[in-house]
């Protein structure tokens, strides 16, 4: 039912209310005229009462097929009824959504630990590379620094060799020059060209 038959059926009632109204009033002023003692005046009075009941009646006849209270009402249930089922729909799809929006932040919670998971795994592993690279390393450096101090030892050791030599060379050759004499030089000499020759 539209906003203008609201109107129009509230008018129409309040216009009847205001002629039953008037009946009424009417009713009651025939009513009082009672002052006078004449039978002319009791039957005008009877007359007038028995006219205003009929045109009460006549109006309210009028008034209820005019006005159709049942349709009104039966109106007025339909529409409440409708609006029953669409805040019933409303209700409905409002439970629908949050459903789904509990749905999707289950979800939500799912796929976050499993990031965090995933997260936690690749530190972990990157962890596991970074302290095996760093061992990796660390042995590499242990090794050549073991290499250069050996290669340093062998250096010195040969330093070491050579100047022990030369010295035992150079202190043998001092003894050697004190205690040969020109004729043993001679001796030794022959001897050498003896071999020399028998090479030959």
């Amino acid at each position: 039912m539209g906003i203008d038959a609201r109107r129009a059926r509230s008018s129409l009632i309040v216009a009847c209310t205001v002629i039953v109204s008037l009946a009424l009033c009417g009713l009651a002023f025939a009513s009082g005229g009672e002052g006078g003692g004449h039978s002319g005046g009791d039957v005008t009075n009877l007359l007038y009462r028995i006219l205003n009941f009929v045109l009460m009646v006549i109006i309210l006849v009028v008034v209820i097929r005019r006005t159709t209270i049942k349709d009104f009402f039966s109106n007025r249930q339909e529409e409440i009824r409708q609006k029953l089922a669409s805040l019933k729909g409303d209700k409905e799809a409002a439970e629908a959504r949050c459903s789904e929006l509990e749905k999707q932040l289950k979800e939500f919670e799912l796929q976050k630990k499993e990031i965090i998971e995933q997260f936690r795994a690749d530190g972990a592993a990157e962890k596991e590379k970074i302290i095996k690279e760093a061992r990796e390393r660390a042995a590499q450096i242990l090794a050549q620094a073991s290499l250069t101090v050996e290669r340093e030892i062998q250096s010195a050791r040969d330093r070491l060799l050579k100047e022990m030599v030369e010295a035992a060379a150079a202190k043998a050759q001092a003894l050697v020059a004190q205690q040969i004499k020109d004729s043993d030089q001679d001796h030794l000499v022959g001897e050498f060209i003896e071999r020399v020759e028998r090479l030959h």
